[in-house]
């Protein structure tokens, strides 16, 4: 995938991504919300019937080929998977409102979105945890009411995640086919000074229902198409970049916020290594070194190859502008040469 952002967490980083699921997980749970399931191959009609294009320019399905006369696409959010796991049912007013969610693998082509979403913003692939809720159309209310549960979920989930975020009404041209009305969060990125999109939610009424088939029996049998609505609760690596860089120290530490702590071995802190790197070779071995200058063709005095005195030249292969690698606390590097 080189040359289309894809990227690799370990160690604390990975760790702490997977507390955000968990927190978001057990978050949900707590609200009444029911955790399910769906796959991550989806055949192209169900998506159109979510309301995405699957072919064309502004397109960002990715096509599967070798389903031999089946046009099988790679889900861009669980959304399109609940939607398909609804499809042609009838559900009894009794149970509604359904309030479902899942935790997915998603899978967009975001390439071209700009130079200012570089890195781990927007990504090929990257984890959600995405909230779908079906209500009746009865008075005309429930829909909307279930809307304004949604955003009030994701403010409380993000206000206990210590970063600022501006909630945002979209306008009209940036609704999309599907949504009736949009409301989308955007977080404040220090290192970037700007607002960035970490969720949206969208009410979409009777336009996936009517097309997906997914109706209700009301009180007096009749039997009506139910709306249906969608939110991000919390995707990753996106969430990740507002919530460290507003939680780092002077000295480059991460505090963890309390909400977290419980899913994340009740750490509170992630400390920043002043003086060793991980370096990880080409063929996946790891070594320890300690750094001897800092230049682009970095020169790294080895602690766990067999001589002690053996140096090696890396070539510093991160994407990242800045070249006071003292501040990182992980950079891989190929090796190009090793000196004796």
């Amino acid at each position: 995938m080189n040359g289309v952002n894809a990227y690799a967490f370990n160690g604390d980083l990975a760790d702490l991504e997977r507390a955000v699921i968990r927190y978001t997980v057990s978050f949900l749970l707590q609200r009444g919300f029911v955790l399910i399931s769906v796959p991550d191959l989806l055949y192209s009609h169900v998506i159109e019937r979510c309301g995405m294009q699957t072919r064309g320019p502004v397109s960002q399905v990715f096509h599967l080929n070798n389903f031999e006369n089946e046009d099988v696409c790679l889900s861009g959010t669980a959304e399109m998977g609940i939607g398909g796991y609804l499809q042609d049912r009838i559900i009894d007013m009794k149970d509604l409102p359904m309030k479902l969610f899942s935790v997915s693998r998603c899978y967009r082509d975001e390439r071209g979105c700009g130079s200012s979403e570089k890195g781990i913003y927007r990504v090929p692939q990257f984890n959600k945890v995405e909230m779908f809720g079906v209500t009746a159309n009865e008075t005309g209310s429930e829909s909307e009411e279930l809307y304004q549960e949604l955003i009030d979920i994701q403010t409380d989930l993000y206000s206990a995640l210590d970063f600022q975020f501006k909630v945002i009404d979209m306008p009209l041209n940036d609704l999309g086919d599907q949504a009736y009305k949009k409301t989308d969060i955007e977080a404040w990125i220090p290192v970037q000074k700007i607002f960035g999109e970490i969720s949206s939610t969208s009410n979409c009424i009777d336009y996936q229902s009517r097309r997906l088939n997914i109706r209700y029996r009301n009180k007096t049998g009749d039997i009506k198409f139910a709306h249906t609505l969608n939110g991000t609760a919390c995707a990753t690596p996106r969430i990740l970049i507002p919530m460290v860089s507003s939680n780092q120290t002077k000295d480059g530490d991460v505090l963890i916020p309390e909400a977290l702590q419980p899913y994340f071995n009740y750490k509170h802190i992630i400390r920043k290594e002043k003086s060793f790197l991980q370096l990880k070779h080409f063929n996946s071995r790891t070594f320890t070194g300690e750094i001897l200058q800092s230049n682009d063709e970095l020169e790294v005095k080895s602690s766990s190859l067999q001589s002690k005195n053996m140096t090696s030249n890396l070539r510093w292969e991160t994407m990242t502008k800045n070249k006071d690698i003292t501040n990182c606390q992980h950079i891989y590097f190929r090796f190009d040469t090793i000196l004796c």
